[in-house]
């Protein structure tokens, strides 16, 4: 996602480099200038401003669909699905042909588990983009996907919603639901967090899960807008379920108080710091290691780590995250998240509500 909002970013700084012709107008100048100021916040990951800019470009140029782009995309950095989808799908009315606008609301459609409406989306950007490869890719993969999840059966608790392929599943997927409801107080109490967006749980079979996630080997588990876990001869042991389940469910607390910006070590570390006996399992794979992988490596996804160092990472991860628990307390971590959220450089916002300077801490982690 990061390479994509700078393309549109991009995108939006040149198409405001000149007034914006809407029909027989012009785009009024001031409303230029807000764009641009909007582009510039983005390119700066600076997304409350930006969304501020574009919100008041939108009401001086309303007709324009890079600006109504640009508070789609703004909304959509800071978590803000339902205000991004809105101005997302006013771009596409006003320019059916935007695909920057059809490929991010695909992917916000996709996120909230609406698939076949993502896949709508994309087959309408396709007849106006018909050799686009990517398109073409996406439209297919999520298509297939959905034919398979249309022969599921779902059972719903009070804050999730689990679907499941066959009756054989069905105590599974209660089970699934307990375990994920005691998970959402006990962490909620801990972090005193508690969402309050329904999530959504997709139980697979082990080819389905790789067929449909595409993840590396080693993953037990996915979270990309809705928790995903394979269950069928992968997580046979009732403990192995409830430790998934949980990674999981931290992974969708952390995306919904901050969207984007946050290391991976910070959003795997927490996750695994709070799944059951995941901290202590973390001391002892550290307390036998000969190397650990420092944090300045583990700011970007686990994916393209070798193998061999993968569980290091999270139990290096998952170390660091409960240090920073310790330092300043839940209250800070999240302060944390939503600065991350709102666009905050790492290390300044880490030093605020942390109270350590990162370098500091980098390498009080690499000395334990």
């Amino acid at each position: 996602m990061v390479s994509r909002v700078a393309a549109a970013a991009l995108f939006v700084a040149v198409v405001f480099a000149d007034p914006i012709r809407v029909g027989a107008q012009v785009t009024p100048a001031e409303a230029v200038t807000l764009a641009n100021a909007g582009a510039k916040a983005i390119e700066e990951r600076r997304f409350a401003d930006a969304l501020a800019s574009f919100t008041a470009a939108a009401k001086l140029a309303p007709r324009s669909a890079e600006i109504a782009f640009g508070v789609g995309l703004s909304a959509y950095m800071l978590g803000q699905n339902a205000e991004a989808e809105r101005h997302l799908q006013r771009t596409l009315q006003l320019n059916p042909s935007f695909k920057d606008a059809s490929v991010l609301l695909g992917e916000l459609q996709y996120r909230s588990g609406r698939i076949k409406d993502a896949v709508a989306t994309y087959e309408a950007a396709l007849k106006l983009a018909p050799t686009d490869a990517r398109l073409k890719q996406k439209a297919g993969e999520w298509s297939a996907e959905a034919r398979t999840e249309s022969r599921f059966a779902e059972t719903r608790g009070v804050h999730f919603r689990a679907l499941f392929e066959g009756p054989v599943d069905q105590a599974l997927a209660r089970r699934a639901v307990e375990i994920l409801e005691a998970a959402y107080r006990r962490i909620g109490d801990a972090l005193q967090f508690y969402p309050t967006q329904s999530i959504e749980v997709v139980l697979y079979t082990s080819q389905q899960f790789r067929d449909i996630t595409r993840g590396p080997a080693w993953s037990s588990g996915v979270y990309d807008g809705r928790i995903r876990v394979p269950v069928k001869g992968a997580l046979e042991q009732a403990g192995d379920l409830e430790r998934v389940l949980v990674h999981e469910y931290v992974h969708a607390l952390v995306a919904g108080v901050a969207a984007h910006g946050v290391p991976a070590w910070v959003d795997e570390g927490l996750a695994v710091a709070l799944e059951p006996g995941g901290l202590a399992g973390a001391e002892r794979r550290l307390a036998s290691a000969r190397t650990r992988p420092p944090l300045a490596t583990l700011h970007r996804g686990f994916g393209e780590l070798p193998d061999a160092q993968v569980p290091l990472a999270y139990a290096q991860s998952a170390v660091a995250a409960r240090a920073m628990l310790d330092l300043r307390g839940p209250s800070a971590v999240l302060m944390l998240l939503r600065d991350l959220g709102a666009g905050a450089q790492f290390d300044t916002a880490f030093h605020q509500r942390i109270g350590i300077r990162y370098d500091e801490f980098r390498d009080a982690i690499a000395r334990r």
